[in-house]
């Protein structure tokens, strides 16, 4: 019979320092960071937003409120039903939409994050072509009081005008959509959170001439869309394609 193998001590204490890091990978799979004005930066994994105000961040020393008078930066990453609801909204499966988008804008509304601002708009959206007009509504003031200092207040008077559109008070979209224009101030060059924001701003203002019948005015704001703000590239393709078929029922139809 052969003698049983012993571990030798330092082998035995290698195999615990790697079973230690297999078991707490997982943990330290951090996908969000924390940037704090005092204080070193935080990551993990960010919770929500508490009735304080406080950012709820999971660790690996467990769940940490940080005032947002202490926070100088949040990178939020994307969450993957974001993406998932935005391809149910184009889809125009809107039910399925709000299912996947509901839970993260309740949960990260005020945020820093341009995801969460565009996630909001295309929500408020898909509440309001399901006659969810009123939660619609609630939404965007929501999104224009959050971000009132910022550039994502916008997305919250455009979807606002969405619903305006359709509760057939077309004229009032138009108008504010105009003064989100003018507070813009359009410049020749916008950025890319700037471009995403006067994208849909124009397509909203294409679906309120349609609502007035001015097909003209319709196809010019298409085409604003799909040659000079044309970006996202999935709203460009839908504004391009809404232009062609304007054309083809209207062979005469010409940009005022």
């Amino acid at each position: 019979m052969k003698p049983m193998k012993l571990f030798k001590p330092q082998r035995f204490f290698y195999l615990c320092i790697l079973a230690g890091t297999v078991i707490a990978s997982p943990a330290l799979q951090a996908q969000d960071k924390i940037i704090l004005k005092q204080g070193a930066a935080v990551t993990g994994e960010i919770d929500s937003i508490t009735p304080t105000g406080n950012i709820l961040i999971k660790t690996d020393q467990g769940s940490i409120p940080y005032p947002k008078a202490n926070i100088q930066k949040i990178e939020l990453s994307e969450r993957p039903d974001y993406k998932v609801g935005l391809q149910a909204i184009d889809d125009q499966d809107y039910q399925k939409g709000i299912e996947k988008l509901k839970p993260l804008i309740d949960k990260f509304i005020g945020l820093d994050a341009p995801w969460v601002a565009d996630g909001a708009g295309y929500l408020a959206e898909a509440l309001a072509k399901t006659g969810k007009t009123f939660e619609s509504e609630q939404l965007c003031d929501k999104i224009i009081a959050s971000y009132s200092g910022g550039q994502y207040r916008f997305k919250g008077m455009i979807g606002k005008a969405n619903t305006l559109i359709i509760r057939d008070k077309a004229d009032d979209a138009l108008k504010m959509l105009d003064e989100a224009e003018q507070a813009i101030g359009v410049s020749a060059a916008p950025d890319a959170k700037m471009m995403s924001i006067l994208s849909d701003l124009n397509f909203v203002r294409a679906q309120a001439y349609l609502k007035k019948g001015d097909k003209a005015a319709a196809l010019e704001s298409f085409l604003v869309v799909s040659t000079i703000y044309y970006k996202p590239v999935k709203r460009a393709q839908q504004a391009q394609a809404q232009a062609d078929q304007l054309r083809k029922d209207n062979p005469n139809l010409v940009v005022n």
